[in-house]
């Protein structure tokens, strides 16, 4: 049996009921998706961050990831994750991925709206649940990572956090849109320590199959 024990600072209110913070995990799934989110294996998406256009890859079953800035129609960069080690391609030149950037790509798999389906969920342990007025927070861990879910009292997330290799990144979510049945925010911002990025996503695309091109190095490595 599961004792909820509540403590209550100002409007603050610590939940230490993990049913109950599995159970809002769930909701929040529901109102972003459902089914339709749990089936997603691969995405495609556009952005500008703080400007500069970005397209990325994920491939959830074969932990794969690909970042690509692009200046115009000159691609210039490429952070690519590759189960567990990754590459960096900058100025034409190919160079392991630090092992820190490594596990912060891989959580990508565990944050945010990703962190929201159901495999997902089941495959971390929820710790617990925090109240902030009208907001609830909830604390998963997996693999020595922490992930935070912020979920308002319509089920929407509209923050996440995670802590990876010791360092911390939060983002704000906003401008929630329905592509594919699937409900996404279009809008995140950012802050690691004391760098805060803007992420405008202009698309997304659900389960596109890529092939060997899409993993390709470019030509002049």
């Amino acid at each position: 049996m599961n004792e909820t024990r509540t403590t209550n600072t100002s409007q603050n209110t610590y939940l230490t009921d993990n049913t109950g913070a599995r159970d809002l995990l769930l909701k929040a799934n529901a109102a972003h998706g459902g089914n339709k989110l749990d089936k997603i294996k691969t995405m495609r998406f556009s952005a500008a961050i703080m400007g500069v256009k970005a397209i990325s890859y994920i491939d959830i079953p074969d932990d794969r990831m690909r970042i690509e800035l692009w200046d115009n129609n000159t691609m210039t960069s490429i952070e690519q994750l590759e189960a567990d080690k990754g590459w960096r391609w900058f100025n034409n030149t190919k160079a392991p991925m630090p092992v820190e950037r490594v596990a912060e790509m891989k959580s990508t798999f565990y944050s945010g709206l990703l962190g929201l389906r159901k495999p997902a969920i089941n495959k971390m342990e929820v710790v617990n649940m925090q109240q902030l007025n009208s907001i609830y927070s909830v604390l998963c861990k997996l693999d020595g990572n922490d992930y935070i879910f912020a979920i308002n009292h319509q089920n929407q997330l509209v923050a996440e956090a995670n802590k990876t290799s010791g360092r911390t990144s939060v983002s704000v979510l906003s401008d929630l849109r329905t592509v594919n049945g699937i409900v996404i925010p279009f809008n995140e911002v950012v802050t690691t320590g004391i760098q805060k990025l803007g992420i405008q996503y202009d698309s997304f695309e659900i389960n596109p199959s890529f092939n060997a091109d899409s993993w390709d190095e470019p030509a002049s490595i």
